[in-house]
């Protein structure tokens, strides 16, 4: 599926973000790259949401869910180049619940940028993204952020 190219530390390169590694036989950082950029976006959603920006935490939180995704189809040696692939993979792979909530963020994100004075739908993505957090900090073992408190 990629093409590889050795390198002077006998890992292979995969794709961008994700290394083979030989002693452990599949391709490793491409889950730690998207957590840290879920958590780089998620801090700037934060902030974002304090600053009554609310259009920013429109498209930060779509951007999160996306890493989000991302970082679980990196643990089975998966990317995927469209929101499509995203999509149905998400419908695939998760609950209900979380997909639903994934919905909400993907739908507030429109609505913001036609009314991003509206602290509403700022506010619904803060509670959907608390959700869908919580559930991939379990899902992937990892603390992602500490939950945000909608105003």
């Amino acid at each position: 599926m990629f093409r590889a190219r050795y390198n002077n530390e006998k890992r292979v390169v995969c794709a961008l973000f994700r290394y083979y590694n030989a002693d452990m036989g599949s391709c490793v950082g491409s889950l730690k790259k998207h957590l840290e950029i879920a958590k780089e976006k998620l801090a700037a959603l934060s902030t974002a949401y304090h600053n009554r920006q609310h259009t920013v935490v429109g498209d930060l939180g779509t951007k999160v869910v996306e890493q989000l995704i991302e970082a679980d189809a990196a643990r089975i040696d998966k990317h995927f180049g469209t929101h499509f692939e995203r999509h149905d993979h998400a419908s695939k792979e998760f609950p209900k619940e979380i997909n639903a909530a994934m919905k909400r963020v993907w739908f507030a994100y429109g609505d913001l940028g036609y009314d991003g004075v509206n602290g509403k739908r700022a506010r619904e993505i803060i509670t959907n993204l608390n959700k869908i957090v919580e559930f991939f900090e379990g899902r992937l073992g990892e603390k992602i952020q500490p939950k945000a408190k909608p105003q």
